[in-house]
């Protein structure tokens, strides 16, 4: 079995990210010069780790979970383990449990970056193994791993540091790096900057919580708006709100979250002009021309795909949440994929048509 994961149900596999059980702990015994990265995908507490055959890892897999990133062993070897996973979806055949991977520096040096040690649900259906520990001692490294049905197996390789570069990003100066989860505002100008960091700061609950779906205190109650007969795109709704105080607007807006289209698409067009004129203009198939179709007189579509937001990222996977901030209207916007930059952006429809990314924002993320 999936170390007991296998026999549950799609539907159950489809969980978030928090609540998921993958640990990747280091345990070492100095004065014999050796190291254990073991991995534990079961979620008890504490965490229970696979044995290794103890003439290979001399116990250290007997060990309670410490959750251990750093050591360094009597000979001087200084280790350091690092643990993630992919990025969890709420759809797809077993999204919410995609692959989870581990870094490893020896000596300052990267010796691996971003293994899978864990496949992901759909490829699981391979019979791929899933690692049970990486032994490092005497200048080599030992990857113990299980397949469904078959016995632990252990693979050796020498260890040569001399072709393994030093991590200057993850060994530079610690004032040079931004710590892990950290928001860095990306402005042009004096006044700009200083509006984006006092948005940061008056964004509540949070910008972690905004990236997460959860409302904030700026977002517009998109439910006072009207829905629309519904269609394969999804909830499109729309309704009269103000571009700024006495400048009414109509706003159309396309949002979906399944594999074909997770984001949000939204049209400003002028309060006299329809839904059907609007509706008419973009048809959903072709969602992926949007950004370049001719728009009716006085719309301006605001998406992904477009030079000044996210241009080399599809219409349909770019989110934006219309908001209320200082009277006025603006959107904040952020990518489907985590791994995209900037993290988000907050977006301004003009009064003469258009619209202009005011604010970028990058989380400083886990170095792998």
């Amino acid at each position: 079995m999936r170390r007991a994961l296998r026999p549950l149900a799609a539907a159950m596999l489809l969980i978030s990210v928090a609540a998921r059980a993958e640990q990747v702990d280091l345990v070492c015994n100095a004065a014999e010069n050796i190291a254990l990265v073991r991995f534990s995908v079961r979620g008890e507490s504490p965490p229970v780790f696979p044995r290794l055959p103890q003439k290979l890892d001399r116990g250290l897999s007997a060990n309670a979970g410490m959750g251990r990133t750093d050591c360094t062993l009597a000979d001087g070897t200084a280790i350091r383990v690092r643990g993630g996973e992919e990025q969890a979806f709420a759809y797809g055949e077993g999204g919410g449990d995609p692959p989870a991977f581990f870094s490893l520096w020896i000596n300052q040096r990267k010796v691996f970056s971003r293994k899978v040690w864990k496949p992901g649900y759909s490829e699981s259906f391979n019979n791929l193994p899933i690692y049970d520990g990486v032994v490092i001692a005497s200048s080599r490294v030992t990857i113990c791993a299980t397949a469904e049905g078959k016995p632990q197996r252990c693979d050796s390789q020498p260890l040569d540091l001399a072709q393994a570069q030093v991590d200057r990003v993850e060994y530079g100066s610690a004032a040079q790096k931004p710590p892990v989860g950290h928001f860095s505002v990306i402005a042009r100008g004096t006044d700009n900057q200083r509006f984006c960091k006092d948005y940061l700061n008056s964004l509540k609950p949070g910008i972690d919580e905004a990236l997460s779906g959860q409302k904030t205190a700026f977002d517009i109650n998109l439910d006072l708006l009207d829905t629309l007969p519904g269609g394969k795109e999804g909830p499109v709704r729309s309704g009269l709100l103000d571009l700024s105080p006495g400048a009414a607007r109509r706003l159309m807006v396309w949002s979906g979250g399944d594999r074909y289209f997770d984001g949000t698409v939204i049209a400003v067009a002028p309060s006299a002009l329809t839904t059907v004129a609007i509706v008419a203009a973009y048809p959903f198939d072709d969602i992926e021309t949007w950004p370049t179709r001719g728009a009716p007189p006085g719309v301006t579509l605001v998406s992904g795909g477009q030079r000044q937001l996210y241009p080399s990222v599809s219409p349909r996977y770019v989110h934006l949440v219309p908001q209320r901030v200082a009277g006025a209207l603006y959107f904040f916007a952020y990518p489907t994929n985590v791994k995209v930059r900037p993290t988000a952006a907050l977006v301004k429809p003009l009064a003469e048509g258009g619209f202009a990314t005011l604010c970028a924002f990058n989380r400083t993320e886990p170095h792998y």
